[in-house]
């Protein structure tokens, strides 16, 4: 039951605090991009592959596992998967094919097409919590890219960032249609079948993609396959049920808030002090969204 206003709802912060958790997970896609070496389609295949078998576990020992009611929906789960295997290659791709300020800057144009199609998909009404933050967040992620050179356009960088705003646009449906289904109570079934679909819809190209298995890469796609591609959906997920897919989307900042100080300390991509400010603009959109939760009992 949601808090009266003026008072603290901890079961609310406890499903923003999944979010946020997640996102700090997956900030950290750009470093495992670059040390992995590996074509895009390969590390999605093995971390949705490793992922496949662990989550199942995972579930099977909480009791938690289960496909009753799939079938009913399953137009939204092919929607879930294609949009989902759209936004992990192109978002990848274009990690390693620009810089990481480029690639993340271009995917969080995807919590302005949530805002936009929110109302329009799941009839979720736009709140003004989110016209404040949103916005602030934005312009947080405007000044973290201006600090680094801005977008750098060019021969090498343009295909990187063409298909960072690809997968901006399929993130967007992700959310949408991951909040539709975790309210549906299937949100655990959801990351079952998204890695199952992921892992077999990408098989046959990366099997059959030249790459090289060193011991580093098949460690560090075991960690993606446990944390981001375990860990981080399980928590993200659950946190839907509650979480509005507008303040989901906003939250999303913390990913580039993140993922550029781990770029600028282990790829020295290093940006300069409106990064500062940039950030602080996040945290504070971030502040927002959880206070106005935290008081009012916003989720849903």
């Amino acid at each position: 039951m949601d808090a009266a206003p003026g008072f603290f709802n901890f079961n609310s912060m406890q499903d923003y605090f999944k979010i946020v958790v997640a996102m700090l997970i997956w900030s950290t896609w750009g470093l495992m991009i670059r040390w992995i070496a590996l074509p895009p389609v390969v590390v999605l295949f093995y971390t949705a592959l490793i992922a496949g078998i662990a989550v199942p576990l995972v579930l099977k020992v909480r009791g938690e596992f289960g496909l009753a009611g799939v079938a009913a929906v399953w137009p939204l789960f092919a929607m879930l998967a294609v949009g989902s295997i759209i936004n992990n290659i192109t978002y990848f791709y274009a990690l390693a094919n620009t810089t990481v300020s480029n690639a993340v800057f271009t995917h969080y144009t995807a919590p302005l097409f949530v805002a936009l199609l929110a109302p329009l998909f799941i009839a979720e009404k736009l709140q003004k919590v989110t016209i404040i933050a949103l916005p602030l967040a934005a312009a947080g992620m405007v000044l973290i890219v201006l600090s680094g050179g801005g977008l750098r356009w060019g021969g090498e960088h343009s295909a990187g960032i063409i298909a960072g705003t690809v997968s901006g646009v399929a993130y967007a449906v992700l959310v949408i249609v991951s909040r539709k289904l975790s309210r549906m109570m299937l949100h655990y079934k959801s990351v079952v079948l998204l890695l199952w679909i992921t892992a077999a819809a990408t098989a046959p190209v990366a099997l059959s993609t030249a790459h090289v298995m060193t011991l580093q890469a098949g460690l560090l796609l075991l960690v993606g396959g446990l944390a981001h591609s375990t860990v981080a959906p399980l928590l993200y997920f659950s946190a839907l049920r509650k979480v509005l897919a507008q303040h989901a989307a906003v939250l999303g900042y913390i990913e580039p808030l993140a993922a550029v100080p781990f770029a600028m300390v282990f790829l020295g991509e290093v940006p300069s002090s409106l990064s500062l400010i940039g950030g602080i603009l996040i945290i504070v959109s971030g502040y927002i969204i959880i206070h106005a939760a935290a008081h009012n009992g916003n989720s849903a």
